[in-house]
């Protein structure tokens, strides 16, 4: 007996079927399918992060009482890492059951998969995606907490020496602002050095580094926009009206 027919033997005698060529098409459809929605998540992931690094006033972390090793990482969006990390894997191993991935050293696949996730996330975060995103996870998912929301609670902390408000009436060296709790600060800040980039007018919101002289007075040592972008925004409109 040759080859051939013990293989025919074994057939017939294992009741041996050929797999339906539906299967293999199911298979690779759905592995691409976890590949995509991978990218697509790893992608998201790395705007936020992208969006949170910009958000986030890093010369504040000389005035934070910890290491600055401590600081970085208290800032750093720990759910967004990760959930790109995760979904990187995921979608290396989904690559990996790809006919032909047997030809790609997995260290190129991985990295594949990481390069596409960083470059799709840096346009979303270009795009303003990033924001839009991380407001729409706060709405829906009851624990998750904002970048905005965060860079609140931070700045909400007056005894540390970080207030945030929106300034309700300005005079010479002093300014009256509500903070985000809706609580009235009287803020001094004479002699003091203010960016250009600021201007202290009813309505523009401000963030104020220094420290509290009683229960609704503070002095201010630095005061930077809260939004710098917005500010500038609110200048250029000033101006051309």
């Amino acid at each position: 007996m040759n080859n051939f027919d013990k293989i025919i033997n074994t057939i017939e005698k294992e009741d041996i079927k050929p797999t339906p060529k539906w299967y293999f098409q199911l298979k690779n459809t759905t592995f691409w399918t976890i590949f995509v929605l991978a990218l697509v998540v790893g992608s998201i992931a790395f705007s936020i992060i992208l969006f949170s690094v910009q958000q986030t006033d890093f010369f504040i972390l000389q005035h934070i009482h910890h290491s600055t090793t401590e600081a970085i990482l208290a800032l750093i969006p720990y759910f967004w890492l990760i959930a790109m990390s995760v979904f990187s894997l995921i979608g290396f191993f989904s690559f990996e059951n790809f006919k032909k991935a047997y030809k790609h050293q997995w260290y190129s696949v991985l990295g594949l998969n990481v390069l596409l996730s960083l470059l799709i996330g840096t346009m979303l975060f270009l795009s303003g995606g990033a924001k839009y995103f991380d407001e729409t996870f706060a709405n829906q998912v009851e624990i998750y907490r904002s970048v905005e929301e965060q860079k609140t609670k931070h700045w909400m902390n007056p005894e540390a020496g970080f207030l945030a408000g929106e300034i309700i009436e300005s005079k010479i060296d002093t300014l009256l602002i509500k903070d985000f709790n809706d609580k009235n600060w009287t803020i001094f800040y004479h002699d003091m050095f203010i960016p250009p980039i600021i201007e202290l007018e009813k309505g523009v919101k401000i963030k104020v580094m220094g420290g509290m002289q009683s229960d609704n007075a503070f002095k201010a040592e630095q005061i930077r926009p809260w939004k710098a972008f917005e500010n500038q925004q609110k200048g250029k409109n000033k101006r051309k009206n």
